[in-house]
């Protein structure tokens, strides 16, 4: 479908060309625009000629990177914030269609609030402050302690973003509200590595997720 015009409308088969541009991608490093170009180049049309349907690949983009966090959730709400998109540090378009998926996640009731239930009534050894020697343990533990601390607003304003190393690579993690309301900090890479005298790559996560967070108030 070769074009030197501006289209008006998108062709049946754009969501098929966002979803292979979004697919395996460090989605936070990928602004609309980028995801514009590259659909222009596949749709093999000249550079802007989809200015005109912004809102029509962000809807698009938006829904398929939805998709793809909700892919990448695990059986849990924390094991979920792993998966959440982009951050305060990506592109100005990313940060956007982040904002609309967060508020999209927030806005679905949580499968799994029983099941976390019943596991936060045994809460894991690393969550749980451990009282000193010769003193009984008093109630609650890490997560008592912090549910008060802050607001998700204070955070922001106050949170540093740092790097993890991974093998030879410094990712950045910048300070993020999760989709559940949880406050930390991650990032996304990715990451190459010899497999058997053969080099593959990966994408890979790291989330911070500060314990208690989720009971601190939006300001």
């Amino acid at each position: 479908m070769a074009s030197a015009g501006r289209l008006t409308t998108l062709p049946a088969n754009a969501r098929e060309h966002v979803t292979a541009i979004l697919t395996g991608r460090d989605l936070t490093q990928t602004s609309l625009k980028e995801v514009r170009g590259e659909l222009e180049k596949r749709l093999g049309v000249s550079t802007g000629a989809l200015d005109a349907c912004r809102e029509e690949i962000k809807d698009i983009t938006t829904a398929e990177i939805a998709r793809l966090q909700a892919e990448g959730e695990g059986a849990d709400e924390d094991s979920a914030e792993d998966a959440a998109l982009a951050s305060d540090s990506a592109p100005a378009e990313a940060a956007a269609v982040a904002a609309a998926v967060a508020a999209k996640a927030a806005a679905k009731p949580s499968s799994s609030a029983a099941a976390k239930g019943k596991k936060r009534a045994a809460p894991a050894a690393a969550e749980v402050e451990q009282p000193p020697a010769g003193k009984a343990k008093g109630k609650g533990g890490t997560k008592e302690k912090q549910k008060n601390m802050m607001s998700r607003k204070t955070f922001l304003e106050k949170a540093t973003g740092f790097q993890a190393t991974l093998g030879d690579k410094a990712m950045k993690l910048p300070p993020k509200v999760f989709s559940t309301g949880s406050c930390g900090f991650w990032g996304a890479s990715k990451i190459t590595m010899d497999l058997g005298g053969q080099e593959v790559t990966m994408q890979c996560q790291v989330s911070c997720t500060v314990i208690g967070s989720k009971e601190w108030p939006e300001s």
